[in-house]
C-alpha cells in the first residue's frame, strides 16, 4: 500500500512538473530521472548525473548555434564570452527557479532538511531536464524548451556588455582627455 501511495505521489508530481515546464514527455520516466538527485537514488547510476552530463552539451550547442546566427560579425572570442555567461551554473540555477524545479526534485531524507536548495544542484536539476526533453523528444522538443530561457539571456548579456563597453570607451576619453 505504502508503494501504492509513493507511485501516486510521484505521478502528481510529474505532472505537476510537466505542466510548470510546458513539456509532456512521452517517457515519463525520463523525467523521473532527471528529477533524482543522487541523495534520492538507490544507486549513482538511477541518479540525474548522466543526464546533467548531456544536458550541458545541448544547452551549449544551442546557445552556440543562436549566437552563430544572431551575430554574423561577432568574433569566436565575443561569442564565446557571451555563450560562457549563458550557460553558466548561475544563469541554469536562475532558469530552473524560474520553473520551481526545486519543489518537483526526488531528494534523500538528509536533503529534504535543507530549505534552500544550492545553487549548483538547481543547476544540475535544469541541465538534467534539458536531457530529458532532448531524449524524449529529440531537438525540436529541446531547442524551443531552451529558447525560452536562453534568449532573454543572450539579450541581457549582450545589453550589459555593450554598457560595459560605453562605460569602458568613455572612461579612455576621460583619462586621455583630462589625464
Amino acid at each position: 500500500m505504502a508503494s501504492e501511495l509513493t507511485t501516486s505521489r510521484e505521478q502528481e508530481i510529474l505532472e505537476q512538473c510537466q505542466d510548470a515546464i510546458g513539456y509532456r514527455f512521452e517517457r515519463p520516466e525520463m523525467l523521473r530521472a532527471a528529477l533524482t538527485h543522487t541523495s534520492g537514488a538507490n544507486t549513482r547510476a538511477a541518479s540525474n548525473e548522466r543526464l546533467e552530463f548531456l544536458g550541458d552539451s545541448v544547452l551549449g550547442l544551442v546557445t552556440c548555434e543562436q549566437l552563430f546566427l544572431r551575430f554574423p560579425d561577432y568574433q569566436e572570442g565575443e561569442m564565446t564570452k557571451i555563450k560562457s555567461a549563458v550557460v553558466s551554473r548561475t544563469a541554469c540555477a536562475q532558469f530552473s527557479q524560474e520553473l520551481s524545479l526545486g519543489s518537483f526534485l526526488f531528494l534523500g531524507r538528509g536533503m529534504k532538511v535543507n530549505l534552500e536548495l544550492p545553487c549548483n544542484l538547481l543547476a544540475d536539476v535544469f541541465e538534467a531536464l534539458v536531457a530529458a526533453i532532448y531524449l524524449d523528444g529529440g531537438m525540436e522538443a529541446a531547442a524551443p524548451f531552451l529558447l525560452r530561457f536562453i534568449t532573454p539571456e543572450i539579450d541581457r548579456v549582450v545589453r550589459d556588455a555593450a554598457n560595459n563597453n560605453y562605460k569602458s570607451l568613455l572612461q579612455q576619453v576621460v583619462q586621455r582627455e583630462f589625464g
